[in-house]
């Protein structure tokens, strides 16, 4: 189990589509629940957006007596304690005005359609410069061949950053400093990533070099009919994918080359989820094409042949962006989050996979889910009342063969329930889990339907 929670951002939102208010805490393992058109894709995506990044060249305060000092003189020592502390509200504007715009370029539409909505990074005075002061600071920017044109360093425990700049063709110095900075206060490391596998992932997975196709034949047909690419580009970039799916089918292009990645920590999650839900392996060619083979049941079986994905199961299709980010990719701090974990599962892989994910956030990513699934509401829950001291508990984890990297500890899971225009943190204890009751209240009338009808047609037998 995760010892000590680290830095977990928390949000407000108002007047964001279906959501009228809420809040939100994004912790180790962070869970979206509620009714079919509430909002929790919204959310999803932009969270997406705000924890990737927000806009840089962000006007920060005395950002630009910064810049000139640097600029004239090489070197500049910056206490961004001091700075923070008398600048703290000015600071937080700016974030919030950045989160606004980011919501536009998401959601790939027009920002005046969010004019009246928020998306509101919630940090506080102590938050912001606990952060300046425990963590370290190193930023350096490559230009060409020299490797730190600019760098950023400031140790751990220390408020003071030393800014060194090295080469004096660098444009923008106040924009480099500003992107720095606000990502350093929100904790977005240039090595941490943030990787969305959306909804439509299995459909994406199908029709991706399709795509990539078409859009090579738009640039070479765009060529000889002598078309302003400069425009057609533009036009390709506004197309209508929201940011979270074009990256995702931005990913899949790259396949061919990110398969040479490996994942030193996460390689043997990628293979638990391979045996234990897969029966089978993934291979990507040299043109970045998916294929599947099935394992053999028996080993007496002859080899199963290999098929291309969109002949494979629904299933192979929906974990495969999972898979490959386990076992190519991922890293302890990155941001991992999921639309459905549950799609094409049988209720019994859906409690295997509550399993894989409360192991990946216990190994260091943090997980962020939305569900439909009282399965694996159910099984997270199991996990959680596991984490307490029991005479028998030894007995329990053999007799159910839980492993104690599955155990999730009550205080690093976050809940909410998207009803009704509102985000409501939904109770979660040692002795019971998540108190899911949007699932619960389901159940208990399906179940009464169930037996009304049953027992009418009963009755009238006999």
């Amino acid at each position: 189990m995760i010892s000590e929670s680290t830095h977990n951002p928390k949000f407000r939102i108002n007047d964001f589509g279906y959501i009228k208010s809420g809040e939100f805490e994004i912790k180790p393992l962070t869970i979206f629940c509620g009714p079919n058109n509430t909002g929790k894709t919204w959310a999803m995506y932009a969270l997406y957006g705000c924890l990737d990044y927000l806009p840089s060249n962000m006007p920060l305060p005395q950002l630009q007596e910064v810049a000139g000092a640097l600029t004239q003189n090489g070197e500049y020592s910056w206490d961004l304690s001091d700075w923070a502390s008398k600048n703290y509200r000015r600071i937080i504007s700016l974030i919030h005005q950045g989160g606004r715009i980011r919501l536009g370029r998401v959601f790939n539409v027009d920002s005046d359609i969010f004019k009246k909505s928020s998306f509101d990074w919630q940090l506080s005075k102590d938050s912001l410069l606990q952060t300046i002061t425990t963590s370290p600071l190193d930023f350096r920017l490559e230009v060409g061949k020299q490797n730190d044109a600019l760098r950023i360093l400031k140790p751990a425990g220390k408020s003071v950053a030393q800014l060194t700049l090295l080469s004096d063709k660098l444009p923008d110095v106040g924009r480099h400093i500003s992107d720095a900075i606000v990502r350093f206060l929100l904790d977005q490391s240039e090595t941490k990533k943030v990787f969305l596998i959306p909804a439509e992932r299995a459909g994406l997975h199908l029709f991706y070099r399709e795509l990539s196709t078409r859009r090579s034949a738009l640039f070479h047909h765009a060529s000889r009919e002598e078309i302003d690419i400069n425009k057609l580009l533009t036009d390709i970039l506004r197309s209508r994918y929201a940011e979270p799916i074009a990256d995702y089918i931005d990913w899949l292009n790259e396949l061919r080359t990110l398969r040479r990645l490996k994942s030193p920590l996460f390689r043997t999650r990628a293979d638990a989820l391979r045996k234990s839900l897969l029966a089978g392996k993934y291979e990507i060619d040299n043109e970045g094409v998916i294929s599947f083979t099935p394992q053999k049941r028996k080993r007496t079986d002859a080899q199963a042949p290999t098929m291309p994905l969109h002949m494979s199961s629904s299933t192979a299709k929906s974990l495969f962006g999972l898979w490959f980010f386990l076992d190519h990719l991922a890293s302890s701090g990155d941001v991992l989050m999921i639309d459905e974990p549950e799609l094409n599962l049988h209720p019994g892989a859906q409690r295997k996979i509550a399993r894989i994910l409360a192991t990946l956030a216990n190994q260091g990513l943090k997980i962020v889910i939305s569900t439909h699934s009282d399965y694996l509401i159910r099984e997270l829950n199991s996990l959680m009342m596991l984490s307490r001291a029991h005479p028998k508990r030894d007995e329990l984890m053999k007799l159910h063969n839980y492993q104690e990297n599955e155990i999730l500890n009550p205080e690093d899971v976050a809940a909410y329930l998207f009803d009704d225009g509102e985000i409501i943190e939904m109770n979660i204890t040692p002795e019971e889990g998540i108190a899911a009751k949007t699932f619960d209240s389901v159940i208990h009338d399906l179940n009464e339907t169930s037996d009304s009808i049953y027992y009418e047609y009963l009755s009238s037998q006999e």
